[in-house]
């Protein structure tokens, strides 16, 4: 590990990816390459991998492991590195990517360098691009405002005409019922104006942030007269509202971690349960390798959650003396398997 800390470095690997992230300068195949094998082999080579550690860059770009008492211990911090490296490669060099961050995260040492051969069987290595890295600045939304009475006007006159329309079929009213029910509808659609008094003085409009009188003080308006049956039904207003009601969405939220325990578990025992490969690669990121076991099946296996990054989790399963670590990541709405390894124990 670095004996000086920040003497002779000048960014973190975590904030130069992010300002990569941002500018309009990608990060290559190659460039991730030279940071991939970079860290996995301090990673093997630390002393130690259960103590604060931060990666950091020289002045030419080269990552060194640097102690730091306050930090992620030395194995989180070299998966998170490759964790950003997965998400910013091009997708035709990701699932290489993907399998060295896997490896780190469930495989013992020996096993890392067999991935990182595997990676640079298909990238090569390039000297890593420092700057300068220029935020790219997205455009400004237009300014012009559109006038209230222009963009509620139309809308507004389409719902008293569906109003209108809907009303038309169920209750058959006289000349002056339609022209009250119309004007009721207009009143809740429309906000609030000032009104003339009984004495045509001009009353403010109640804010809405004062609370409605109460039902003794404010008289109830009566239903409008009409020819219908007794078997009528309610009017349009009362319609509408409950089927705004019926119709509207519960808050999105949060899946907290046994939500995301639960869909992990779904997912392995309908893989565990496949009759064969096609029903298996339905639910994998990408094919699985030759020698790659089927994972256990939750029902009969005990599973155990080791590490939650968002949007890939690893976990344990393990039935008798057999143990297993398999890495998933979302897909939009889903969970995919990405990998699945026999193990011994676990890993140093």
């Amino acid at each position: 590990m670095h004996s000086s800390p920040f003497d002779t470095t000048i960014d973190s690997v975590a904030g130069h990816l992010h300002r990569r992230r941002r500018s309009g300068v990608p990060l290559t195949a190659g460039e991730a390459a030279t940071l991939a094998i970079a860290v996995v082999r301090g990673c093997a080579d630390a002393p130690s991998r259960a103590v604060g550690a931060q990666w950091r860059l020289t002045a030419e770009g080269r990552p060194v492991l640097c102690e730091d008492p306050r930090g992620p211990d030395v194995l989180t911090v070299t998966a998170a590195v490759l964790d950003d490296l997965v998400s910013l490669v091009d997708a035709d060099v990701r699932p290489g990517f993907a399998r060295l961050h896997d490896g780190v995260l469930t495989d013992p040492p020996p096993v890392w360098a067999r991935l990182e051969r595997r990676l640079l069987a298909v990238v090569d290595p390039r000297p890593l691009v420092l700057g300068p890295l220029t935020p790219v600045v997205p455009e400004a939304p237009s300014t012009q405002r559109e006038d209230p009475l222009d963009a509620q006007g139309a809308p507004r006159i389409d719902r008293l005409r569906t109003l209108a329309r809907r009303l038309r079929p169920r209750v058959v009213l006289t000349g002056v019922g339609v022209a009250a029910v119309v004007a009721t509808a207009a009143l809740s659609i429309a906000p609030p104006s000032a009104a003339p008094d009984a004495n045509g003085e001009t009353l403010p409009a109640r804010s809405r942030s004062t609370p409605a009188a109460s039902s003794s003080e404010t008289p109830s308006v009566a239903a409008p007269a009409t020819h219908a049956s007794d078997g009528a039904k309610p009017d349009g207003v009362a319609a509408q509202r409950a089927d705004a009601e019926s119709t509207s969405s519960p808050p999105a939220r949060t899946p907290s971690p046994d939500d995301v325990a639960a869909a992990v578990a779904a997912v392995l025992t309908a893989v565990a349960t496949c009759d064969d490969d096609a029903c298996a690669s339905a639910l994998r990121e990408s094919p699985a390798e030759p020698d790659e076991p089927r994972p256990l099946d939750p029902a009969t296996s005990d599973l155990a959650m080791i590490d939650d990054l968002g949007g890939l989790v690893v976990v344990r399963l393990t039935a008798g003396d057999h143990a297993q670590y398999v890495t998933l990541v979302r897909d939009e709405d889903r969970w995919l398997v990405r990998s699945v390894r026999d193990v011994a124990d676990q890993p140093s």
